[in-house]
């Protein structure tokens, strides 16, 4: 009787994994969906239901889950408002952009939300908060090499700090605005309303959520009073029954004898593997390995062999791990050979001496690696 306890415990496991995955799938898509809605009303000059697909968008995630596509939905309803001289409802979109970039560890999303709200600050003429989001978005920028990431429009990575450079580009931003005021309060009407119903509705999901909660857990509570008894009279039923008790003691010794050779043989496959591991080509490469690291320089690999046995020896530490990169179709082998020696523990600044190649070029490869192997990822899960 106790394993169908355990299958129901598994059943319910899977069943609550299932619908998180599906969920969180579902939720990128349509987010995706509502930002494309959002951008084709802006184009063609409707305001209002731009607003509140970017509204939808952003309610779509959940309140701890920081990605990329959040960001990207705040800052775009940010610049939304910002476009249409909006600032503090620019600053309050920026700002939740930002925090989540930091939160993040992303300087490029931080370097980006910083920008805007540099701007945000300065049309509400506070300079002092304006000059230090300026000031950030360009030593993040030289400092990372991501001059080109944030689009300076108004020219914030030359700007001084006199009063004729800021006054100018408020001149600017104000031409380029968008809207009369009646306009703005109209987006400000329709938003507060559109707020004021996602709080209504949620507050009748929770309701209906706590019902459903509340049937639950008396379902739960009924079927494991039913299970407890049958459990129990079965109990009973086994202590008279001395075929069953005598059969239990045997499917438990076959149990641990079956548990011994599967040790034994996890044994026999460590002792292969640190066999394999000092093996003499092994041996080779990891001498090879540390030279390039304490004395890196160009192209230190120089034939396909060497770069033959690295990857044996990535695959000796990371079983599986050349067949993961050959599973994704797009990787070059150039994509390839960054990332064993990635896997292999080297560091940017290691790698960009190996190819003769800036850092901030390393980083642009394994981000694009990154990207290739996520789009392979998302590929095999829709063909499943």
């Amino acid at each position: 009787m106790k394993h169908i306890v355990y299958i129901i415990f598994a059943f319910v496991a899977c069943c609550i994994s299932v619908s998180c995955t599906s969920t969180q799938r579902d939720t990128t898509a349509d987010t995706s969906l509502w930002l494309e809605k959002a951008k084709f009303y802006e184009s063609s000059g409707d305001a209002g239901n731009a607003m509140i697909c970017y509204l939808n968008a952003i309610d779509l995630f959940k309140e701890k889950q920081d990605t990329v596509l959040k960001v990207s939905a705040y800052n775009r309803l940010g610049d939304f408002h910002f476009k249409y001289g909006m600032y503090e409802k620019a600053v309050e979109n920026h700002r939740e952009g930002y925090n989540i970039a930091l939160r993040m560890n992303d300087e490029k999303l931080v370097c980006e939300a910083a920008g805007r709200l540099g701007l945000d600050y300065l049309m509400l003429n506070q300079k002092d908060t304006a000059q230090y989001f300026i000031e950030r978005c360009r030593a993040i920028a030289f400092e990372n090499q991501l001059q080109n990431i944030f689009k300076d429009d108004y020219g914030l990575y030359s700007l001084g700090n006199n009063d004729r450079d800021w006054n100018s580009i408020v001149r600017t931003v104000r031409a380029d605005s968008l809207g009369t005021v009646d306009d703005r309060e109209k987006l400000m009407s329709l938003e507060a309303e559109f707020n004021h119903e996602k709080a209504l509705l949620r507050k009748e999901n929770e309701r209906k959520t706590g019902m459903i909660n509340a049937a639950t857990g008396m379902f739960l509570f009924g079927a494991f009073g039913a299970l407890s008894f049958f459990f129990y009279r079965g109990r009973k039923e086994a202590e008279t029954n001395l075929d069953n008790i005598i059969k239990e003691s045997n499917d438990r010794k076959d149990f641990y004898i079956c548990r011994e050779n599967y040790l034994c043989e996890q044994e026999k496959q460590l002792k292969r593997r640190e066999e394999l591991l000092l093996s003499d080509t092994n041996v080779g490469v990891v001498a090879l390995i540390n030279k390039m690291k304490s004395s890196p320089s160009y192209m230190p690999v120089k034939s396909a062999d060497e770069w033959n046995n690295l990857f044996m020896f990535a695959d000796s530490l990371f079983p599986g791990f050349s067949v993961s990169l050959d599973a994704v179709g797009e990787l070059t082998d150039r994509d390839k050979e960054i990332s064993c020696l990635v896997k292999l523990g080297f560091t940017t600044g290691q790698l960009a001496i190996f190819y003769g190649i800036s850092p901030a070029s390393i980083t642009k490869a394994k981000f694009r690696i990154q990207k290739k192997i996520e789009a392979s990822r998302v590929s095999e899960t829709c063909d499943s």
